[in-house]
């Protein structure tokens, strides 16, 4: 019957195909035919369908597309950057009519239903598709109401001890202002219904918390969320979430992960849904762990089961850390967070379908789930605006260039009919870096966030800046030639040796190939270490290239640095040097490479003038052997104007390279050019090179 059903026809070795033309098929070409096409079907595996559209959904998908018993992943609706030979967008489906859903499962046969937002769990979505047969990872409509109403989730800690801070709950305009009125202590204001991540207002002073009650109660500034507003004792300390993974009994506790509601870096400026969140979170320790394992995730799991409510999913406490009262619960969440969820599953080092079936089948007592020991970081672009008023629409390049193991998961992203990628939300996309340690992690996702650009762009670059321990000053040799003047620049803004400012650099050396260099005087003005290194040996011919690098690599060995800035060096380095420094050695260049590439100086300038540039500028690169062409960092753009000549528009240039260096020197020190920025571990010379399996060093 199988072979039947395959197409075999035992009667005939000869067989008409195309054209009427005979083909003849030898029995051992036909068993090799009947193999593979068994061999196909032994493989197909489960079809996932996931309902939403944002970063969170499409790692969700990434994630269970890795999974060998899972032949496609159907995302509904998606983003722009959900492709990949497993995963299929479906935008023609509305996922709040549960029929329809229930009707494209079956039509697809789908095994399994993973739904990403908490709105459609809030609606009721998991109970009609379980009624219909499906499995569906994510709670119950009751269950829920853990997220979806916060006014229930404080009774229901209240009820069961779970610990919380004190609060009151209000469908009252009136008698929420008179308690307000009357209690001294500072509160947060949140709306009990479902508001985007949104509703949750943190008022300074009593006539700041008046104003934000009648923003949520009497504007109606988060719609009906806000009929019902829960006003409770504000807290102070670290906060970090903590998710689970639960079939409604077994908890099972995912790294801790911390992340980053303000807009502005220094937490500052309005809340947004996250800016960027690292796992494992530090200031959770195994002790404290266990504490909310038991007092918080399975406590509220036992509860929801014995009220009839039995909790299938993933559960999220955003837990507070107070230096008084102990790790306290802000929220419940009944589904995985964004943007914890970029930085969660690039650690689960278990299939994730598989985590889901034993959920969703009760078993998860059943299933050790492991997660690598590494460290993830995320850090999310945003809309120019958000979170207020954005354009959608705006072009997204340099996605394709984002490699070395960053990933990056779309949120508000679209193609347009050319397959352009265009913004189309507040929160855009995520890099996602992963490493051995948090500097390593956060290294490469913010050397892949620099490949990517469009209009309006922002991105937070202090992700997880209070885990990162102090370390020792960057010290940076400087090779120059001339004057000099982009030393000047470092010297007034970030020289300072000893300096416990961590943006502050130490200028440890300045070598020179000219002995009555400008920059040499300018060095030991500010007393900084400074030398003459000869291009001629010892008969007065000149030595080659690689000799007289290794002669400035001696000169340099005392001052041990960890970058080296070529500053007016009107030497071409060896291919030697540049090896033993890769992504270490950095040239300021005076036009906007790649134009005028190879060209020195005034004769650039001159250049620039002669091809009727409107606009010049300066780069700063990496550099290679080959000159002028390695990675450009940073780029500073000024006007050509008519009135121009070569002399004033260096002064133009000048002026702007000193401000593209400690742009520079700063993205090396924070780890965002994909390098340890520390050289300590490698030998100055003749010794390793930077490891070649990353392009992140070891720490």
């Amino acid at each position: 019957e199988i072979r039947g059903s395959l197409g075999f026809r035992e009667q005939s070795e000869t067989e008409e195909e195309g054209e009427g033309q005979p083909i003849t098929r030898t029995k051992n070409k036909r068993t090799k035919w009947y193999h593979q096409n068994m061999a196909d079907s032994k493989q197909s595996g489960a079809v996932v369908l996931l309902i939403g559209s944002g970063g969170r959904e499409h790692a969700m998908a990434w994630k269970l597309a890795q999974s060998p018993q899972v032949s496609k992943v159907l995302v509904a609706p998606g983003n722009g950057g959900v492709n990949g030979p497993k995963l299929e967008r479906v935008t023609d489906l509305n996922v709040n009519d549960h029929k329809s859903v229930l009707e494209m499962c079956k039509k697809n046969d789908v095994s399994l239903v993973a739904v990403g937002p908490e709105a459609p769990l809030a609606d009721g979505i998991a109970d009609f598709l379980n009624a219909g047969g499906l499995s569906v990872f994510g709670p119950s409509k009751k269950a829920a109401e853990i997220e979806a109403s916060k006014a229930f989730s404080k009774d229901f800690m209240a009820k069961y001890k779970i610990p919380t801070a004190e609060y009151k709950n209000f469908t009252d305009f009136k008698a929420a202002q008179d308690y307000i009125k009357g209690i001294k202590h500072k509160v947060v204001l949140k709306a009990s219904g479902l508001a985007a991540g949104k509703g949750v207002l943190l008022p300074e002073t009593t006539e700041e918390a008046l104003e934000s009650l009648e923003q949520i109660m009497v504007k109606k500034e988060f719609g009906d969320a806000g009929s019902e507003v829960v006003i409770e004792q504000r807290l102070g300390g670290p906060e970090a979430s903590v998710l689970a993974f639960t079939d409604g009994t077994t908890v099972i506790l995912m790294p801790a992960a911390q992340d980053h509601k303000r807009i502005g870096e220094g937490d500052t400026g309005l809340n947004t849904g996250g800016m960027g969140a690292y796992a494992p979170a530090p200031v959770l320790t195994d002790e404290l762990r266990e504490f909310v394992r038991k007092n918080v995730l399975q406590a509220a799991v036992d509860g929801l089961r014995a009220e009839g409510r039995k909790f299938v999913g993933v559960l999220y406490a955003g837990m507070m850390l107070d230096p008084e009262l102990g790790p306290q619960t802000l929220e419940f969440n009944c589904r995985f967070g964004d943007p914890e969820t970029q930085v969660l599953l690039p650690l689960l080092d278990t299939d994730l379908y598989q985590v889901m079936k034993n959920c969703c089948n009760g078993t998860l007592d059943k299933l050790e789930v492991k997660f690598k020991p590494e460290v993830a970081a995320t850090v999310v672009a945003a809309s120019g605006g958000y979170p207020k008023k954005y354009k959608k629409g705006i072009k997204i390049t340099g996605t394709d260039e984002v490699k070395n193991g960053a990933n990056i998961f779309h949120a508000g992203t679209k193609l347009d009919g050319d397959g352009n990628l265009l913004t189309n939300g507040g929160r855009v996309l995520t890099v996602t870096g992963t490493g051995p340690s948090l500097r390593e992690a956060l290294g490469q996702a913010y050397f892949g966030m620099r490949k990517i650009k469009f209009e309006g762009m922002q991105f937070r670059r202090d992700i997880a800046h209070r885990a990162l321990t102090p370390e020792r000053q960057l010290k940076v040799a400087v090779l120059g030639s001339t004057r000099g003047t982009d030393l000047q620049a470092i010297i007034d803004n970030i020289h300072e040796p000893g300096s416990k400012d961590p943006s502050k650099i130490d200028v440890c050396c300045v070598i020179s190939n000219r002995s009555k260099a400008g920059i040499l005087e300018r060095a030991t003005k500010y007393k900084i270490p400074n030398k003459f290194v000869s291009a001629k040996g010892e008969d007065g011919k000149l030595v080659s290239r690689e000799i007289y690098d290794e002669r400035v690599e001696d000169a340099m060995r005392p001052y041990a640095p960890d970058l080296i800035l070529l500053i007016g060096y009107m030497r071409i380095v060896s291919g030697a040097f540049c090896q033993r420094w890769e992504r270490r050695l950095i040239n300021v260049h005076p036009s906007l490479l790649p134009k005028f590439a190879g060209g020195m100086d005034g004769d650039v300038h001159a250049a620039v003038l002669k091809a009727k540039e409107k606009e010049t500028g300066c780069t700063v690169h990496f550099v290679e052997e080959k000159v002028d062409a390695g990675e450009i960092l940073v780029q500073k753009a000024c006007s050509v104007d008519p009135t121009d000549t070569p002399d004033s528009l260096k002064a133009k240039v000048q002026a702007l390279e000193g401000q593209a260096l400690i742009e520079a020197i700063e993205m090396f020190r924070l780890y965002q050019l994909g390098v340890c920025p520390l050289r300590n571990a490698h030998r100055l010379s003749g010794g390793e090179a930077e490891p070649k399996k990353s392009k992140v060093a070891s720490t």
